[in-house]
């Protein structure tokens, strides 16, 4: 694709400018998702620290 467009009086390609706005969304999409997603395993590794100490102490623990 050209950034510039034969059939449009400004030169612009709408059609490209488009692609690029959806191009950069979606990296900052992805970075999110990635960032989000280690939080996630972060938080689940520190329930199961937790659980453990629970179940160690002798401590029942409830069910959802």
């Amino acid at each position: 694709m050209k950034d510039n467009c034969p059939f449009s009086e400004s030169g612009k390609c709408e059609i490209w400018i488009d692609y690029q706005i959806l191009q950069y969304a979606l990296e900052e999409a992805e970075e999110l998702a990635d960032a989000n997603w280690t939080e996630i395993k972060r938080l689940y590794a520190r329930i199961d620290q937790l659980t453990a100490v629970l179940v160690d102490a002798g401590i029942t623990i409830p069910e959802d």
